[in-house]
């Protein structure tokens, strides 16, 4: 006799029954079974909006010494009678079958947000006291002067040395705004964007737990300086509206 359940696993502990519609979670036994019998069930009806939160925080401890992963995920689906379905998955994996799975099952768009308490803002660069946009990066840094009309970049060259370099901003075809995960990490990076071959130079950045800030706040910073500079804004390489 078999402990695993009749309903087939989706992922993680979950398991769905498109016939019945019914979400079930199952308690875990050893490294690859599962209990024969839900510890946890719920049929999901029509509802009002799908979100998905994703966020990451510092590592915590349980009571018994286990680690708790520092990224999460958590799934709230909203019923028409105000009723609201909540799953919290540390498996990000799982976590976008299952939205994914309510997705098709409710005929709602999934709504992607960050930390659930709401990104916060106030996490620009700010000019030098020249008026100037400064990057400091392992690898290279750069002064970007308007008034001037120049960008300077200074390249890491073996232990000491700088390469130093400066181009005219008539030279900067585009910005273009990179959003990148680093495990729990998510760093805002502004990229010139230089001719003739689209060599890409760093001039703004910022970097935090992923979730918490504003990336509305980056769009719109890349937006006004591609505008100041009189040059297209893009976001991962796509035209920015």
């Amino acid at each position: 006799m078999t402990d695993e359940p009749k309903v087939e696993i989706l992922c993680g502990d979950w398991a769905w029954d498109s016939f019945t519609r019914e979400l079930k979670h199952y308690t875990r036994r050893g490294r690859k079974g599962h209990a024969k019998e839900p510890d946890a069930v719920e049929q999901v009806q029509q509802g009002k909006s799908l979100k998905l939160h994703l966020w990451s925080q510092q590592p915590m401890q349980t009571s018994t010494g286990e680690m708790i992963s520092p990224r999460h995920a958590r799934i709230l689906l909203e019923y028409e009678d105000g009723r609201e379905l909540e799953i919290n998955e540390f498996d990000r994996d799982c976590a976008e079958k299952l939205v994914t799975t309510l997705s098709e099952a409710t005929g709602l768009a999934v709504t992607r947000l960050g930390a659930p308490g709401g990104r916060t803002g106030g996490n620009l660069p700010e000019r030098d006291s020249m008026g100037r946009w400064s990057y400091k990066g392992a690898k290279v840094e750069t002064v970007l002067d308007e008034s001037m009309g120049t960008l300077a970049v200074a390249r890491k060259k073996g232990l000491f040395g700088k390469k130093r370099t400066e181009v005219r901003t008539a030279d900067i075809r585009a910005l273009d705004l990179e959003i990148a995960l680093n495990g729990p990490m998510e760093t805002f990076t502004v990229f010139a964007v230089m001719y003739p071959e689209d060599e890409r130079v760093p001039i703004a950045s910022y970097s935090a737990l992923e979730g918490w800030a504003d990336p509305e706040e980056w769009r719109g910073f890349t937006r006004d300086l591609a505008r100041s500079l009189g040059v297209e804004a893009r976001i991962m390489g796509v035209p920015l509206e």
